[in-house]
């Protein structure tokens, strides 16, 4: 009777050290998913991903010669939201032609604040984005950020919660910083 116990409890080892590795293997790959793109090298491909949605229009189609770049894109995940954002340094006049540019076809502005800043403090107001190319100790726009939303909508009306789903498009221009931030996002 020792030989069948002791080959039953090594299959139990072999089995319970298949689902540990198994369990580190799925939880690794999720997490994986989960984190956002932030190499600049996949900028091309992830606007490709996005071009279809029709949220991105306004941004270039190639990365412009800048003094620094940052990029954050994230598909979105089950109900989680998805959002693309390129951060670039460029000189003051083309930053200047962006805001100037922004002040024309905005829908609304906010100075500084957090996507839902404009959808919080006056009626009508419209969701825009949060900084997700600042760094990820920042959960707001510093106020030399003007931030431009060029369309926002919902994706469905519901009385009780009008924004639930709903997507949102814009830039973020800040002339002290000569940075200009598009942005696109999903929910």
């Amino acid at each position: 009777m020792k030989n069948p116990f002791k080959w039953i409890c090594g299959l139990l080892g072999v089995l319970a050290a298949a689902a540990v590795f198994g369990i580190i293997w799925v939880g690794w790959n999720l997490n994986q998913a989960l984190a956002p793109i932030e190499s600049l090298s996949q900028y091309e491909s992830v606007l490709a991903d996005w071009k279809a949605s029709g949220l991105v229009d306004h941004f270039p189609a190639a990365l412009p010669a800048a003094r620094k770049a940052s990029f954050s894109a994230f598909p979105g995940f089950l109900q989680g939201g998805g959002h693309i954002q390129l951060r670039i340094t460029l000189p003051e006049a083309e930053v200047r032609r962006h805001f100037d540019h922004a002040v024309a076809t905005a829908k609304q502005y906010h100075d500084g604040g957090d996507s839902s800043g404009l959808l919080n403090e006056q009626d009508g107001g419209l969701p825009s984005t949060s900084p997700h190319t600042l760094g990820s100790d920042r959960h707001e726009f510093p106020d030399d950020y003007r931030v431009f939303i060029f369309d926002a909508k919902p994706h469905g009306i519901d009385s009780d919660q009008p924004w639930n789903h709903g997507m949102s498009r814009g830039v973020v221009v800040s002339l002290q910083r000569n940075e200009v931030i598009y942005y696109a996002e999903k929910w």
